[in-house]
């Protein structure tokens, strides 16, 4: 009974971070891959390196507060919210990315799509 409370709270825990949309798409992928999950690394290691990968990439700054804070929030807030600051870094009026980024994805900023 245990097992199985662990085994739905990892369930939740990833749903709460990546959207209930990337579950779905996780568990049909993993009803096609013929291969154990004891041989590959766990997806949400692999989709949280990547997200972590892709901030570092955008030139930020990873200390231990940020990656918990990004782990901690869907993957598509944390690029709209890199998005937000690439946009204003390109009008000049960053100064602290880190800390733009803190509050774009804590407030969920959009970026502007422009035409």
């Amino acid at each position: 009974m245990t097992q199985l409370i662990e085994y739905i709270q990892t369930a939740k825990e990833f749903a709460d971070a990546y959207g209930i949309a990337h579950l779905d798409r996780l568990l049909a992928l993993a009803e096609t891959v013929p291969t154990s999950p004891k041989a590959q690394p766990s997806t949400f290691t692999v989709m949280s390196n990547t997200i972590l990968e892709q901030v570092e990439m955008a030139g930020f700054h990873l200390n231990p507060w940020l990656k918990t804070l990004i782990l901690s929030n869907n993957v598509e807030v944390v690029r709209d919210a890199i998005a937000v600051v690439e946009e204003n870094r390109r009008r000049g009026i960053v100064r602290n990315g880190e800390g733009l980024l803190v509050q774009a994805i804590r407030n969920q900023w959009k970026p502007h799509i422009s035409a």
